[in-house]
C-alpha cells in the first residue's frame, strides 16, 4: 500500500485531472491545460482509482474532489437562504421597435452616450447562484422569489462543467442558468416512458425538478449543465465583458455566443440572427439579455422597484395556437370584480398544456364578438398568460351563442352591476363567499401578514363551517375549532395558530396593503405608512392631502379616502386592533428642529442609495416629498443626469441640494427631536 504522503499526492493528481477532462468534456473546451480528452474506459477507471483511495483514507478527500460530482448522499430537505445581493429580475421587451426605445431611454439617462452592450442569448433553464467561500464552492442557492431563494449545494456540486475549486482562494458569488440540453432532455424522457413514469413537457421543468431532487445521485445522473453570466460578489473588472473574460480563465463555463457591440445596430442584428437561428443551437433559448458593459454606467443608470435599468431582455415573437372555445368561467375578485376565463379545448403552446386563458374583462369579448364555439389563437403574452389574440368567424356555426356580459355574481347570485365609467362588472355583496375567500387569502399572502400556514384549503373549510366571515375572525380562532378539520390534526392547528399569533406584530405598510384597499400595492401602502406614521393619521387623510404624496394621484387618492370613510371597513379595522393586531408606528422625526420641516422636496436624477431611502429620510425630517418642481417647491435633491426638473428648478430658482448637502442638514436635527 503506498504511502500516506504518496496517497494524498495521487488523489490530488487524481481530482486535478479528472476536473480537467469534466471540464472539456462538458463545457467543450479543448484548449483546456490538459490539451486532451479520454476514452470511457479511461475516465471510468481514473473515477474508480479515485474513489478506491477515497474509500481507504476517506480523511484526505478535498472539499473538491470530483466524486462529490459522481455521487452524492440523499438528503431530507432544502434549507432557505437569503442572498446578499438580490437577484432581480429584468425588463422584457417583445419587439425590436421597443428596443430601440430602451436604447433610447438608457442614452437619454447616460447623458447623450450610446454605451456598449453585451449580448447573451437568454437560456430556458434555472436561474442559481454559486457561492465559493476561499475558493471552493461552498453552497449553490436557487433564485425563489429574488430575494431568497432554496440551499441545493449537493445538487448544483454534481453540475460536472461547475468548478468546485478556483485557481486561488478568493471570495467569489457567480450567477447562472442551469439548463437540461436537449438530447439530454430527450433521453431522460425515453427513461421515464420505460418505467412508466410522466414525461416531462420541456427542458426547463426538468431541470429544475432535477435541481430538487433529495438525491443527488439521481441529479448526477440527468447531467445537468450550466452557463454562468454574472459575478454577483468579487467583481474584479469594471466591465462587464472584462468579468466574463475572468471567468474564463477560471474555467466557468460561459455561452460561447455571447458578443460585445458598440452599436445598437449591432443588437437589432444579434436578435434578427438568433430568432432565425435558435433552433440549431442544442439548448432552448427564449431571447436575448442586453447588458450595458461599464459598470460605471450601470450603477449610473440605477434600478427600478423590480429590475435593473442597464439590462432588458428581448423575448422572442410569442408562438401561438389554435383551438376552439368551449366555455366561458366568470372569477370573482376580492373587490368583486367578475372577470370571464376562456375554458378551451387543450393545446399545447410553448411546450405547456393550456385549456384556460384570460379574457381580462368583458369590453375585450365584446371587441372580439366572441361566441361559444369558435375557432381561436391563442397566445401567451410574455410567454407566461396565456390569451386570445384572434377569432375566425368564418368557421363560426351559425346557431352558435354570443357570450354576454353576466347578469348576476355566479357564486353567491347577486345582481351584477357596471359603474358608470368603468370596464369592469361586479359583484356588490360584500358578503359573497367568493370576494371573502379572496380578501382572506390576500391578507394572509406572503407579501401581506405573511401567515403562511392558513391556505385556500383551510380559508374555505372554514367559510363553510361559518368559522369566519372576514380577516379579522383569524384572531378569534381557537384549537377546537381547527383540530377537527379535514386534514387538520392537533400539530397542524397549533401551527396555524402561531402564524395567526405571529402576524400580530406587523409593520404598518404590511398592514395597510393587506386591507387590500383598491389600487394600493405593496409599494403604495409603504408610501403611505411612511409618510403618514400611524394608521390612525392616515384614516383620517383628506383626499388632497393624500395627492401630495408622490406616486399617488387622484384616483388612488380618492380611493384610499373612499376606503376609510366606509363605514363596515372602518369596523373591520376596529376589529383586528381590539383582536391584537398592532401595526409598529413609524418613527417620525418632530418637525420643530428640522431644516426641513414643512419644505416641500422633489428628487430627481441617479441617486447613490434608493429612492425609497431618501424619501423616509425626509419625509421622517418633517418634509413633504412630492413628484414634480412648482414655485412652492422648497428643495430639489438632485442626484447624476438630472434633466428637466433640474432646468425648471433652476429656472424657478429653487434652491438645489446634492446628496452631501442634504446629509449636513439632517444631521442639523438634534437627538433630542426624535419621537
Amino acid at each position: 500500500m503506498p504511502s500516506t504522503s504518496a496517497t494524498q499526492v495521487r488523489i490530488q493528481q487524481l481530482s486535478a485531472l479528472i476536473h480537467q477532462y469534466n471540464y472539456s468534456y462538458y463545457c467543450g473546451n479543448s484548449t483546456a491545460e490538459s490539451g486532451k480528452s479520454c476514452n470511457d474506459e479511461t475516465y471510468d477507471a481514473l473515477v474508480l482509482e479515485l474513489k478506491t483511495l477515497e474509500n481507504q483514507s476517506p480523511e484526505m478527500r478535498t472539499k473538491d474532489s470530483p466524486t462529490l460530482q459522481i455521487k452524492g448522499e440523499p438528503h431530507s430537505s432544502f434549507p432557505s437562504r437569503k442572498h446578499l445581493v438580490p437577484m432581480l429580475s429584468l425588463g422584457n421587451v417583445y419587439s425590436l421597435d421597443e428596443l430601440k426605445s430602451w436604447h433610447t431611454a438608457v442614452k437619454k439617462l447616460l447623458g447623450g452616450q450610446s454605451p456598449e452592450y453585451v449580448c447573451e442569448l437568454k437560456i430556458d433553464g434555472v436561474a442559481v447562484s454559486a457561492i465559493y467561500r476561499n475558493g471552493v464552492l461552498s453552497a449553490g442557492v436557487t433564485r425563489g422569489d429574488g430575494s431568497e431563494g432554496e440551499e441545493i449545494t449537493p445538487n448544483i456540486k454534481t453540475i460536472s462543467c461547475l468548478p468546485l475549486r478556483l485557481k486561488d482562494e478568493r471570495d467569489l458569488e457567480v450567477r447562472g442558468e442551469v439548463y437540461l440540453p436537449r438530447k439530454n432532455f430527450d433521453a431522460l424522457n425515453q427513461q421515464r416512458l420505460k418505467s412508466t413514469e410522466p414525461p416531462f413537457k420541456n427542458p426547463r421543468n426538468a431541470a429544475a425538478g432535477s435541481l430538487r431532487l433529495l438525491d443527488s445521485t439521481e441529479t448526477s445522473r440527468r447531467q445537468l449543465a450550466v452557463f454562468i453570466y454574472t459575478i454577483a460578489e468579487g467583481i474584479p473588472h469594471e466591465t462587464h465583458a472584462g468579468n466574463l473574460d475572468f471567468l474564463s480563465q477560471h474555467e466557468f463555463p460561459l455561452n460561447p455566443e455571447t458578443k460585445l457591440v458598440s452599436s445598437i445596430e449591432d443588437v437589432l442584428e444579434f436578435c434578427r440572427y438568433w430568432e432565425d437561428h435558435k433552433e440549431e443551437l442544442p439548448y432552448d433559448i427564449d431571447g436575448i439579455v442586453l447588458k450595458v458593459n461599464s459598470l460605471k454606467q450601470q450603477k449610473q443608470l440605477g434600478f427600478t422597484a423590480k429590475s435593473p435599468r442597464w439590462a432588458t431582455a428581448f423575448k422572442f415573437t410569442a408562438e401561438q395556437a389554435a383551438t376552439v372555445l368551449r366555455s366561458i368561467e366568470v372569477g370573482v375578485g376580492r373587490t368583486g370584480i367578475l372577470t370571464p376565463v376562456a375554458i378551451l379545448d387543450p393545446v399545447e403552446l410553448n411546450g405547456t398544456t393550456v385549456s384556460r386563458a384570460t379574457l381580462h374583462n368583458y369590453d375585450q369579448v365584446e371587441r372580439f364578438n366572441l361566441h361559444l364555439g369558435d375557432h381561436v389563437t391563442l397566445e401567451k403574452g410574455g410567454e407566461i398568460i396565456p390569451k386570445i389574440v384572434a377569432v375566425d368567424p368564418t368557421l363560426r356555426s351559425v346557431e352558435a351563442q354570443k357570450i354576454a356580459a353576466p347578469s348576476a355574481c355566479p357564486v353567491c347570485g347577486t345582481l351584477a352591476l357596471r359603474p358608470e365609467g368603468e370596464v369592469e362588472w361586479r359583484c356588490p355583496n360584500p358578503e359573497c363567499p367568493a370576494q371573502q375567500k379572496e380578501q382572506i387569502l390576500h391578507f394572509v399572502s406572503r407579501r401581506a401578514m405573511d401567515i403562511d400556514t392558513i391556505g385556500p384549503a383551510l380559508i374555505e373549510q372554514l367559510l363553510t363551517k361559518k368559522l369566519l366571515k372576514s380577516a379579522a375572525d383569524l384572531y378569534l380562532l381557537r384549537h377546537e375549532d381547527l383540530s377537527g378539520l379535514e386534514r387538520m390534526g392537533d400539530k397542524s392547528a397549533e401551527n396555524v395558530l402561531s402564524g395567526i399569533e405571529k402576524s400580530k406584530k406587523c409593520e404598518l405598510g404590511q398592514f395597510v396593503h393587506a386591507l387590500g384597499i383598491a389600487n394600493v400595492g405593496e409599494k403604495t401602502a409603504r408610501i403611505l405608512a411612511l409618510h403618514f406614521g400611524t394608521l390612525e393619521k392616515l384614516m383620517s387623510a383628506a383626499p388632497e392631502e393624500l395627492e401630495k404624496i408622490e406616486e399617488i394621484g387622484p384616483v388612488i387618492a380618492q380611493s384610499i379616502f373612499d376606503f376609510f370613510q366606509h363605514t363596515e371597513q372602518r369596523q373591520l379595522i376596529a376589529d383586528f386592533l381590539e383582536r391584537g393586531v398592532d401595526p409598529a408606528e413609524e418613527k417620525i422625526l418632530e418637525i420643530r428642529d428640522s431644516p426641513f420641516s414643512g419644505k416641500i422636496v422633489v428628487l430627481t436624477g441617479t441617486l447613490s442609495e434608493p429612492r425609497d431611502v431618501w424619501k423616509k429620510r425626509l419625509i421622517q425630517a418633517g418634509a413633504n416629498v412630492t413628484g414634480s418642481v412648482s414655485k412652492n417647491t422648497d428643495f430639489l435633491l438632485a442626484g447624476e443626469n438630472a434633466g428637466s426638473k433640474l432646468e425648471k428648478a433652476e429656472k424657478l430658482e429653487v434652491s438645489v441640494i446634492d446628496e452631501t448637502a442634504a446629509l449636513e442638514l439632517l444631521e442639523q436635527i438634534s437627538a433630542s427631536s426624535i419621537g
